[in-house]
C-alpha cells in the first residue's frame, strides 16, 4: 500500500534534477562558443587560412548549397565549389581595419537604406586595402561611360568619403564577358567607365591627381561563371594601404 507513494515520491525527487542534464549541455554549448570566438580573433592568418580551409572540405561533403551528384564530386576533387566563407586578408595591420571601419561608417551613416541596396555590392578588405564594389549597371547608362543621372547623388557622397579619408585610391573598371559597348575591347570599354568615375570624383572633392589611379581588368576578374555573371560588370573603387605607390 505504501509503495506507489514512495514509487510517486521517487520519480518526482528524479524528475527534479532533469534541468541539470540540460544546464550542463549548455554551459558545454557556451563554452565551445567562445573557445572558436578567441581562436578566430587571433591575429594569425595561416590559422584563419587553415580554419577557413577546413570548413570548405566540410560544406563541400556536406553537400552545401544544395551541391550534389558529379557537381559534388567534382567540387570534393577541387576541394572547393563555394566561395570561401572567411575572407582572409592581412588582419595584422590594423591600417587596413580603420578603412573598413570608415568605409562600412559611412555606408551606415552617409547612404539612405534604398542607396544602400542600389549601389552597393559588396564591401570587401584584403591585401590591398578595403574595396567597395558596385555594379556597373546602376551607375552608367545602358552600354556606355556616361552616368545615369539618378547616380549622380551617390557618386557625389562616395566622393565625398572618399575625400576624407585622406587615402590614396584605385578604381579597377570590370565589364562582362564579350561587353564592348562602342568600344573595341573590353579593356578600352573598361577603362573609359573607370577614368569617367575617376575623373568625376577628382572634379567634384578636387581630390589630388597624385592621389588618384585607375585600372582597367576588361572581362579578366570575373566574379561569377556562367550566363549569369551580372556581379562582373562593374567597378571596383580601392582605399589603399599605406604600402602602396603610385
Amino acid at each position: 500500500m505504501s509503495s506507489a507513494p514512495h514509487g510517486h515520491d521517487g520519480d518526482k525527487d528524479h524528475n527534479s534534477e532533469r534541468w541539470l542534464v540540460s544546464y550542463a549541455d549548455f554551459m558545454t554549448l557556451m563554452f565551445a562558443f567562445f573557445a572558436v570566438l578567441y581562436a578566430t580573433s587571433q591575429k594569425d592568418v595561416e590559422k584563419t587560412k587553415e580554419f577557413q580551409n577546413s570548413m570548405k572540405r566540410y560544406l563541400v561533403k556536406a553537400g552545401a548549397f544544395g551541391e550534389s551528384g558529379q557537381k559534388l564530386k567534382q567540387g570534393i576533387e577541387g576541394n572547393t565549389p563555394i566561395e570561401p566563407p572567411i575572407q582572409t586578408y592581412n588582419q595584422n595591420k590594423p591600417e587596413t581595419v580603420k578603412i573598413l571601419d570608415e568605409a562600412e561608417a559611412f555606408i551606415e551613416q552617409g547612404l539612405t537604406k534604398e542607396e544602400k541596396k542600389k549601389f552597393i555590392t559588396d564591401v570587401a578588405a584584403d591585401d590591398w586595402g578595403v574595396r567597395i564594389i558596385i555594379s556597373n549597371s546602376v551607375l552608367f547608362s545602358g552600354q556606355t561611360e556616361k552616368f545615369r543621372e539618378d547616380a549622380l547623388p551617390f557618386l557625389g557622397k562616395l566622393s565625398g568619403m572618399l575625400a576624407k579619408t585622406k587615402r590614396k585610391i584605385l578604381i579597377e573598371g570590370h565589364v562582362g564577358s564579350g561587353e564592348l559597348g562602342t568600344y573595341r575591347s573590353t579593356w578600352d570599354f573598361a577603362s573609359a567607365r573607370a577614368v569617367n568615375l575617376l575623373r568625376f570624383m577628382q572634379k567634384k572633392e578636387g581630390l589630388s591627381p597624385a592621389a588618384l589611379a585607375m585600372a582597367s581588368l576588361g572581362d579578366t576578374r570575373p566574379l561569377q561563371t556562367g550566363d549569369k555573371g551580372v556581379l562582373n560588370s562593374r567597378v571596383e573603387i580601392v582605399l589603399l594601404n599605406q604600402e602602396f605607390e603610385f
